[in-house]
């Protein structure tokens, strides 16, 4: 139990130290990118540094989510039933239009 409790602690802890190294890297890139004083190349570099962000932290949220998964050990669980459907689907009155 000590064991799974302290897994679950260093994954928390990695995800968050992985995602916060992967902004600081990626807001030190976009400020290089942004001071470059040729246009071309500045352009290029500002949409190479988004998809490279947004790779970086779609991974990172990948990450800790598997991690998650695997440490919880839910990975070939069910998905919960569907709630019910309460409201209704047609009006009160079929022909509410016709009332006026």
């Amino acid at each position: 139990m000590i064991g799974k409790v302290l897994v679950c602690v260093i994954a928390v802890a990695g995800a968050a130290a992985l995602t916060l190294i992967t902004l600081i890297a990626l807001v030190r890139g976009t400020i290089i990118a942004v001071s470059i004083s040729n246009l071309p190349l500045r352009i290029l570099a500002v949409a190479a540094d988004i998809l490279l962000g947004t790779v970086l932290l779609l991974g990172c949220i990948y990450l800790a989510t598997r991690l998650a998964v695997r440490i919880l050990g839910v990975e070939h669980a069910d998905f919960p039933p569907s709630p019910e459907d309460t409201h209704q689907t047609e009006p009160s009155s079929k022909n509410w239009w016709h009332t006026r």
